[in-house]
């Protein structure tokens, strides 16, 4: 049962209000050899929706097999190469699209089912500690623009690997300040993230954690809207997560990386957008990025805990980077790049 409430440094906020952009968007994979051992290798796949059409989808994969294939909780889609004869040379895996995207504030979405997005991800729990804090800071579902305050307020914009790393400075982190639930030090959140890194474990920034997030308060996208997400959703109101790229407000040029956002549903008026991070780190749009999201990204896949054919390492907690596995084992052996041309 639903209880229903009435690039990562640049803004992404469009100077054009409720205007539509179009631009071309190319995602490509150079894969190395495999030393002809089975490579399979997922890309995610966008699709149209009610804020973003998607056109003239072209894929090359330079001869490998391939399919399109549907995951099936949440309808998205992925690209899967398959060859069991691998290959034995460097390989380009590319894909091409054409997107026309809004800027929206709340939507009714066709085909979208709110009770698929109640209950807790594999790194997003619900209940427990998060019924806790609710009680203790006296959040509700009849408000949410609260919980949204709230997080944006916990949170604190930063992915530092080394005390050499620019988000390990002043303006993102300093030394005087300490952070998250847990009251750590700038010191303490690299040493979890090497920690996480020598462990190979998700108790860090950019794994969409949101115990991790609560606790420790410096991250990126995913964290702010995990920690979002497992409030929200204890309170029983659905929330959607959301990754993509954001596109830079030039005419051409590289995406540095991935973006990602959310929305929670108000019955009767569809799917509300919020983006805290973007809200965090230019405080003027505090206002705008609840409810409201721009028009310079694109949507490549929607939810969490993602089942892909013939993944071997089981659910995908995060997919928007393209995953490999070569003889049945994860690979790393590619390189990645994004770009855009406006239309």
């Amino acid at each position: 049962m639903i209880l229903l409430a009435p690039f990562e440094t640049m803004s992404l906020m469009s100077s054009d209000s409720h205007s539509i952009r179009s631009f071309q968007f190319t995602y490509e994979v150079s894969v190395e050899s495999t030393g002809g051992k089975k490579l399979e290798l997922w890309m995610p796949v966008p699709q149209s929706n009610e804020v973003q059409t998607i056109s003239d989808l072209h894929i090359s994969t330079s001869g490998l097999p391939y399919g399109i294939k549907e995951e099936k909780v949440h309808g998205n889609k992925y690209l899967y190469v398959y060859n069991v004869e691998g290959t034995n040379e460097r390989t380009l895996v590319s894909m091409t699209f054409n997107v026309s995207r809004k800027e929206h504030s709340n939507e009714i979405y066709k085909n979208v089912d709110p009770n698929h997005y109640i209950g807790a991800y594999s790194t997003v729990p619900t209940g427990n500690a998060f019924l806790s804090l609710i009680k203790e800071e006296k959040l509700s579902k009849n408000d949410v623009r609260g919980i949204y305050n709230y997080v944006l307020s916990g949170m604190h914009y930063g992915k530092p690997k080394s005390v050499d790393d620019l988000y390990y400075k002043t303006p993102w982190l300093n030394p005087d300040s300490i952070y998250g639930q847990k009251g750590v030090s700038r010191d303490e959140v690299v040493a979890l993230y090497q920690k996480a890194k020598t462990d190979d474990g998700n108790y860090t920034f950019g794994n969409g954690n949101s115990i991790y997030a609560c606790n420790i308060g410096v991250g990126n996208c995913t964290d702010y809207h995990s920690y979002f997400m497992s409030l929200v959703r204890t309170l029983e109101i659905p929330v959607r997560f959301h990754m993509g790229f954001p596109i830079p407000t030039g005419k051409e040029g590289p995406v540095g990386g991935y973006h990602c956002w959310a929305d929670y549903y108000v019955e009767g008026k569809g799917w509300h957008p919020v983006d805290i991070s973007e809200a965090d780190k230019d405080p003027s749009k505090t206002d705008y990025f609840f409810g409201t999201v721009d028009n310079n990204r694109v949507d490549m896949m929607v939810g969490r805990d993602f089942v892909l054919d013939g993944y071997e390492e089981g659910k995908v907690n995060l997919f928007i980077y393209p995953l490999m596995e070569i003889g049945d084992k994860k690979s790393t052996v590619f390189t990645k790049s994004f770009s855009y041309k406006n239309l």
